[in-house]
C-alpha cells in the first residue's frame, strides 16, 4: 500500500510539472530589446502593402527590404515611427495620401517635436538605421 501511494504521488508530481511547463510555453515572451537593422546608405522607399497578416510597411534601400507593421526610422540617436493600419499609412507628420513614400539620401524629414523618440526605446520594435537622414523638428 505504501509503495502504491509513493508511486501515485510521483506520477502526480510529474503530471503537475508537465502541465505547468506546457502552460508556460503557451505564453508569448516579449523580447527584452528592440530589433535594430542597419540598411545601406541610399534613397529609402517605404511602401504600404496588404499581406496575409494585414497591412504592413516594406522599407527598401538598394534591394534590401524590411517588413513590419510599425517601423522606426532613425539615425542611431533618435527615431520616428511609421505605421500601417487598416485606416491607412501614417508617417510622423500624419496620414500619407499615397502607397509609397520615398526619402532621398540627404533629405531632411520635417517632424513635430512630440513625435521624436529615443533610438531603441520601444521593446520589440523594429528600428531601421539609415545613414544620411536628417530630422528637422517643428513645434505644432
Amino acid at each position: 500500500m505504501r509503495k502504491t501511494c509513493v508511486w501515485l504521488a510521483m506520477v502526480f508530481l510529474v503530471f503537475v510539472t508537465a502541465v505547468s511547463q506546457a502552460h508556460d510555453s503557451d505564453q508569448q515572451e516579449l523580447p527584452l530589446s528592440s530589433v535594430q537593422i542597419e540598411l545601406p546608405s541610399g534613397d529609402i522607399e517605404i511602401a504600404y502593402v496588404e499581406s496575409n497578416e494585414g497591412m504592413v510597411l516594406v522599407a527598401q534601400v538598394s534591394g534590401i527590404s524590411v517588413r513590419s507593421q510599425r517601423l522606426y526610422l532613425g539615425d542611431g540617436k533618435i527615431a520616428v515611427k511609421y505605421e500601417a493600419s487598416n485606416n491607412g499609412f501614417f508617417a510622423p507628420s500624419g496620414k500619407v495620401k499615397s502607397a509609397v513614400l520615398e526619402i532621398k539620401k540627404g533629405d531632411s524629414v520635417v517632424v513635430p517635436s512630440a513625435k521624436i523618440e529615443k533610438w531603441g526605446a520601444v521593446h520589440g520594435a523594429v528600428y531601421i538605421l539609415v545613414r544620411g537622414i536628417k530630422f528637422v523638428t517643428i513645434d505644432q
